[in-house]
C-alpha cells in the first residue's frame, strides 16, 4: 500500500550546472493547509479470488508535518457489491486496521466499494482477472563464467503460458527462492532478454529515459505482440559463486515462479511506481533526487479519494533447479 501526501516543495535552481552552482531558497508550506488536499480519504485493496476482502482507510497528511505512523479513519460504512448486488458493510478490525469482508470474490466478479467521507460521495471498482496457468517451466545452467567473480553462473527460466485471445491482458511476473533458510540464495534477476520486458522498457523510457527492466519484486507486462500464442518467457538468474562462496556445499535450489494476471488498473498503478522509482538507474529517477524533476502523478482509481483499489489472480509453479540442472561441479 502507498502513503498519500499532499502540499508543495519547491526547489529553485540556478544555471544549467545544478550540480555545482545550486542555489536553494526556503518556502513555508504552512500557508498551503487547509486546501482540498488534506480532505481527501486514501483507500487501498488488492483483491483476489484467494483471500477475503481488505480494505485500508487513511487520511491524507500535509507534506511538511511530522508523520511517523497511518492515520486510520475508523468510522466509514463501506459498502460492498458484487456484480450489481449489494453484499452489505465491511467490518473494521481494531487490530489490522482494516475493514473487512468474509466474502471472497470469484473470477470476473465486477467489485464496488462504496462510501462517504464528510461530503466527499467515495467509489472504486475493478474487475477479477482470469488465471492464466503457467503450462511448463525449462531451466538450463552455464557456468562457470567470470561475470562478478571468476566462478558465476548462469541459470535460464523458460516459463511457458498461453495467453487468452481477443482482449488486452496484463501479468505481473515473479520468481524467488521458495525456502530464505534453505539451499542456494537467491541470485540476480535478468528480465533483459524477453521480449515482452523490452516493450515493457519502450513504455517506461518515454517518461523515465534510460530505464531498464530490473526490480527484485518482479515486474509488469501485457499482451501486446503475444496477443492469443502460447509464449515462453525467458528470464535469467546469476549466482555468485566466487569471492569464498563454496555453492558446491548445496544440494538444494528450489524457486518459485509466480505468474499474476492483473487488472488493467493494477498494471497503471504499477507503470506509476515504475515512474517514481527514485533508486532507478534512469535519468528521471535520478533527477527527482536531485530536486530538477518533479514525480510522476501516481495512478488512482478511487472516485472522490485517492489510492489504489485493484485485482489478480494467480497461478505459481516451485521447481526443483538441481533435480534439473544437477549439482554445482567440484
Amino acid at each position: 500500500m502507498k502513503k498519500s501526501a499532499y502540499g508543495l516543495s519547491i526547489i529553485l535552481v540556478s544555471g544549467f550546472s545544478v550540480l555545482s552552482t545550486g542555489c536553494y531558497q526556503d518556502i513555508d508550506l504552512d500557508r498551503y493547509k487547509g486546501q482540498n488536499g488534506e480532505h481527501l480519504l486514501t483507500l487501498n485493496s488488492i483483491v483476489n479470488p484467494d483471500s477475503t476482502i481488505a480494505v485500508a482507510a487513511t487520511r491524507t497528511y500535509f507534506f511538511s508535518d511530522i508523520h511517523n505512523e497511518r492515520n486510520y479513519v475508523k468510522d466509514l460504512d463501506i459498502r460492498l457489491m458484487i456484480n450489481g448486488e449489494d453484499r452489505g458493510s465491511l467490518e473494521f478490525d481494531p487490530n489490522s486496521s482494516l475493514y473487512r469482508s468474509a466474502i471472497r470474490p470469484e473470477i470476473n466478479d465486477v467489485v464496488t466499494l462504496n462510501t462517504q467521507y464528510g461530503d466527499s460521495i467515495i467509489s472504486c471498482k475493478d474487475i477479477i482477472p482470469e488465471t492464466v496457468t503457467i503450462e511448463s517451466i525449462e531451466v538450463s545452467r552455464k557456468g562457470p563464467l567470470s561475470i562478478y567473480t571468476d566462478r558465476d553462473y548462469i541459470f535460464t527460466y523458460e516459463i511457458t503460458f498461453t495467453d487468452p485471445a481477443g482482449k488486452d491482458n496484463y501479468y505481473f511476473l515473479h520468481y524467488d527462492t521458495s525456502d530464505f533458510h534453505k539451499g542456494v540464495p537467491m541470485g540476480e534477476r535478468d528480465y533483459t532478454y524477453e521480449y515482452v520486458f523490452q516493450q515493457l522498457a519502450n513504455r517506461v523510457n518515454a517518461n523515465v529515459p534510460g530505464w531498464e527492466p530490473y526490480s527484485p519484486y518482479g515486474l509488469p507486462f501485457t499482451d501486446y505482440g503475444i496477443d492469443g500464442t502460447t509464449h515462453t518467457l525467458t528470464v535469467r538468474e546469476i549466482v555468485q559463486g566466487g569471492n569464498g562462496r563454496d555453492l558446491t556445499k548445496y544440494s538444494t535450489m528450489n524457486r518459485k515462479f509466480k505468474l499474476f494476471s492483473i487488472s488493467k488498473d493494477y498494471y497503471q498503478y504499477l507503470l506509476s511506481v515504475l515512474y517514481n522509482d527514485k533508486e532507478s538507474e534512469g535519468l528521471h529517477g535520478g533527477m527527482i533526487d536531485l530536486g530538477i524533476s518533479e514525480p510522476i502523478k501516481y495512478f488512482s482509481n478511487i472516485k472522490g479519494g485517492i489510492g489504489i483499489f485493484a485485482a489478480y489472480s494467480l497461478d505459481e509453479t516451485n521447481v526443483d533447479v538441481m533435480g534439473i540442472t544437477g549439482l554445482f561441479p567440484k
